[in-house]
């Protein structure tokens, strides 16, 4: 389990407003547009209030005056920020919570005044904070024009507000690389929006032009399936490894931007130039704008004030992470001791007066959302679904018409139960499409791997097996179960194609337990228990199913039974890595991904919900799963049921009273451990509280800082009327 950053480094980029009313189909026009969307629809400047709130001294008031005058620290907001809003978020506020637009328009117009106040607020805050001997904005700005090209200076010179962002972003003006880091993310959240809107208008191009092939499959994957860390930095030499690719440029120029797949130098000038062409048709380019590189356009500048200015504000909440992580840990963690102490006696209480409070309470489950006191014999399975095919289900159906019941019934189903064949279904993870496209080759570092036969095979995910300094990590994921098939790629239709190797439920078993001592670099971890397969249940006998009293016995249905040896298998360990407990499950999900066409299990946070009493699987499924959960994490059964064959495996346990050991501050360092996570939890939801409260009572004493011009924006708070 991987931490998060607990702020965002970048508020949402607003879509280049062009792009978006045209993606939209928005239902209303605007007038005399380029005019129209340059009127100031507000003004906010703290300065008068300022100049009254004791906790700054006078000159920060003043200092704020002069930055103001000098259109340094800007106080309006046009029309076009507020209907760039709106494409952006206006309509869920519309479609999904019921507002009219009248309703909608006033909540984003006071989003966008409210940022306004907390971005002036937060230069005032560095500026009655800036320490002795810091460089002065005056000495960073003639710095930074000296250091600028002649088109630099005529863009800083519209749009001044850039550099003193940058000013107070990077500690006064310094330049080493840890006060810039937040300059440079605030770019490169910029740049990678703009490249996000090029490459999915390019994929257009590319389509048009036949150049790419999509597969008809789809199958799930991995929750984080090539998602970048949020604290991930292209640096090279002290600077941001990364650009906006247009085409008009080179590939090499722009830093680890990755081009999607079928990306030609003429698809990418095609897709922006489509980008230009409806930033002129809305103003936001002037003619005579050379637009050979799009870092310095207008447009380009506009949205970069907006970003660090954004930017400015997270940096001040972050330093609220400080103050929170002061509490947490004064008086030896009294703070996290004495809350996880509280939550376990309101669980305690709470569940032990109502177990269907427990039940409710494991559905939402999560990595900040905890159950410190569990009931006895409730957990959590994972469930590898073998399924009969359409035929077999068709036939099933026909011999259930007929009227069959009992062991008659359950014999001929048996038969179809034989005749299941598994197959891999990841080959919807080949695409020629780069974007849908997740396997990569290797030869010699697999999951069965033959030295004396050597072979290509084919893994996933590449980017979050082999990059963790750039992409997270797959939780539960082992990996290095290759592609069970053999695969080609047709260069001629420019798609792959596959011959398919099938599993029986015995392969399928043995598959599974070999997996899992390679997982655990082991060859007897997993291994079946009470000899594995269940005579009772025979593939070929007929046995009764029926006890002596006329009542199925469900145990009877039980085809095999097994069990990995597991050192540790506490709930504090779930999420760690470094256990046997996490790779022996992790193994066991990738397979699910693999075969299991029980989607529902897909992505679940810990498998689906198993308590000791009556449930609503299916029976069959329901004593299996009880069964594995009574024998506890790392217990594994295979049943039959109605849809096929379910490989069931316990991925947690609860043994009843307190489910953790305690709160460990040892931990709070190791990645995955209950103490970690619980720690990571309290100083979030901390940081966001001191945040929100700060915010609030800013924007409660500054309220008369703004000045809304309501006619300019009439015209869209009565489109619904």
């Amino acid at each position: 389990m991987n931490n998060k950053h607990l702020m965002k480094k970048l508020g949402a980029l607003l879509m280049a407003l062009g792009l978006t009313l045209g993606a939209t189909g928005c239902d209303f026009v605007v007038p005399d547009s380029v005019k129209d969307l340059n009127q100031r629809v507000a003004k906010v400047d703290i300065t008068a209030t300022l100049a009254k709130d004791d906790t700054f001294t006078d000159t920060v008031a003043e200092e704020v005056a002069t930055l103001i005058s000098n259109n340094e620290l800007s106080t309006s907001i046009p029309k076009r920020d507020l209907v760039a809003s709106f494409m952006s978020t206006g309509y869920t506020y519309i479609n999904n919570y019921g507002m009219s637009y009248e309703q909608a328009f006033t909540t984003l117009m006071d989003g966008l005044a409210n940022r306004k106040i907390m971005t002036q607020y937060a230069v005032a805050h560095y500026i009655q904070n800036r320490p002795e001997g810091a460089k002065t904005f005056e000495t960073f700005k003639t710095e930074e024009l000296a250091n600028a090209s002649d088109d630099e200076k005529a863009l800083i010179e519209k749009f001044p507000e850039v550099l003193t962002m940058k000013y107070y972003l990077t500690d006064y003006g310094k330049t080493d690389e840890q006060s810039m880091k937040p300059y440079f993310e605030a770019i490169y959240g910029l740049q990678q929006s703009i490249n996000s809107t090029l490459d999915s208008s390019e994929q257009n191009y590319i389509k048009a032009s036949g150049d790419a092939h999509t597969h008809e499959d789809s199958r799930t994957t991995p929750t984080g399936v090539n998602t970048e860390k949020e604290d991930y930095l292209p640096l090279k030499d002290g600077k941001l490894d990364y650009g906006i690719y247009t085409g008009r440029n080179t590939l090499d120029s722009c830093g680890v931007y990755e081009k999607i797949d079928g990306s030609s130098s003429s698809s990418r000038m095609s897709a922006y130039n489509n980008l230009l062409a409806n930033l002129q048709g809305y103003g936001l380019i002037k003619k005579d704008e050379n637009t050979s590189d799009m870092t310095k356009l207008e447009y380009y500048y506009m949205e970069l004030s907006s970003t660090l200015g954004q930017a400015l504000i997270n940096k001040y909440y972050e330093k609220l992470e400080a103050e929170a992580i002061t509490d947490l840990e004064a008086n030896d963690y009294a703070y996290v001791t004495n809350k996880y102490a509280e939550i376990l006696e309101s669980q305690t209480n709470a569940y032990t007066e109502d177990p269907t409070a427990f039940e409710a309470a494991l559905d939402g489950l999560s990595d900040t959302s905890f159950l410190l006191y569990g009931l006895q014999d409730y957990g959590f399975v994972y469930n590898v679904l073998l399924p009969f095919s359409d035929m077999q289900t068709q036939q099933f159906t026909a011999i259930k018409s007929k009227g069959l019941s009992g062991d008659a019934l359950f014999n001929a189903r048996k038969q179809l139960l034989n005749q299941i064949e598994a197959k891999d279904l990841r080959t919807a993870w080949f695409c020629a499409e780069e974007a849908e496209h997740y396997a990569y080759e290797v030869e010699d570092t697999y999951y069965g791997y033959d030295e004396s036969a050597p072979q290509t095979a084919y893994l996933f995910f590449e980017n979050n097996l082999t990059n963790a300094d750039k992409y997270e990590t797959l939780d539960h994921y082992f990996g290095q179960y290759p592609y069970q098939g053999t695969v080609t790629f047709n260069e001629e239709e420019s798609k792959y194609e596959f011959e398919e190797e099938t599993f029986n439920v015995d392969e399928f078993i043995a598959e599974m337990e070999g997996y899992i001592n390679y997982a655990l670099n082991s060859t007897t971890a997993a291994h079946p228990v009470d000899g594995g397969y269940q005579t009772s249940y025979d593939k070929d006998g007929k046995n009764t199913v029926y006890t002596t009293d006329g009542v199925v016995d469900y145990s009877k249905f039980v085809y095999y039974k097994g069990q990995v040896d597991l050192t540790e298998t506490s709930a504090d360990d779930y999420f760690n890595p470094a256990t046997d407990a996490y790779k022996a499950l992790s193994a066991v999900n990738e397979l699910m991904f693999a075969f299991s066409t029980d989607t529902g299990c897909l992505n679940k946070y810990m498998g689906y919900v198993v308590a000791p009493d009556k449930t609503s699987f299916v029976s069959e499924f329901e004593y299996a799963a009880q069964y594995v959960v009574k024998q506890g994490v790392g217990a594994y059964a295979v049943a039959p049921s109605e849809y096929g064959w379910h490989i069931i495996y316990c991925a947690y346990k609860y043994d009843g009273v307190q489910v953790y050991s305690g709160f460990n501050k040892d931990e709070i360092e190791t990645v995955g451990t209950f103490s970690n996570l619980f720690y990571e939890s309290l100083k979030a939801k901390n940081t966001t509280a001191k945040a929100t409260d700060i915010q609030t009572k800013v924007l409660q004493d500054y309220k008369d800082a703004t000045t809304l011009y309501k006619k300019a924006y009439k015209d869209l708070m009565e489109i619904d009327q």
